[in-house]
């Protein structure tokens, strides 16, 4: 299939924003599965991939009790918490992407989970006829990952375990952009 790559966007002049890649599909498609793959491969290869994953619900990380959670019910707008080997921000306010980019710079690779209508680069991921809707839905299609044979829907389709496959595609367009 000779379709047009999508463009790779670096949301902004900033040369310290990597590259971004989403990974898109219906609730229990395998998209974390698939962003988990697509991590692991990349980082043999040598490149550093940094991860946002949009949640639709109300999810939480803090734990009641414990210091953090104390700082946050008193008030704070942002909680942090270091230690000798990570890190970690919470804000009591929505981010955009956008927002979130900072945290990312300098990286090879950002994959994002979900966040199905960004205008970023995307890899759908269509486990039932009926999530094909999806393809008709979303901008800025890269390829398919499908669970069973699909008709021709106008994109490059790949078998959801061609991890492979689907890691030459993210590194043939990251590829473009350096």
């Amino acid at each position: 299939m000779n379709k047009k790559r999508p463009a790779v966007s670096r949301s902004g002049d900033s040369p310290s924003i990597p590259p971004i890649l989403q990974v898109v599909g219906y609730s229990n498609s395998g998209k974390t599965t698939l962003v988990s793959k697509l991590i692991r491969e990349l980082t043999i290869k040598g490149l550093s991939v940094g991860s946002l994953k949009h949640d639709a619900h109300d999810f939480e990380i803090d734990h009641p009790g414990k210091d953090t959670w104390k700082h946050r019910e008193a008030g704070a707008k942002v909680v942090g918490i270091t230690s000798a080997t990570k890190a970690a921000v919470i804000f009591q306010q929505k981010k955009s992407i956008v927002e979130m980019l900072p945290f990312y710079y300098g990286l090879d690779l950002l994959i994002i989970e979900g966040y199905k209508f960004a205008d970023y680069p995307k890899i759908v991921v269509v486990r039932t006829p009926e999530h094909e809707q999806l393809l008709t839905d979303v901008t800025n299609v890269l390829c398919v990952a499908a669970w069973n044979p699909l008709p021709d829907c106008g994109h490059r389709r790949y078998s959801i375990n061609d991890t492979a496959g689907i890691t030459g595609e993210v590194l043939d367009l990251i590829g473009e952009q350096k």
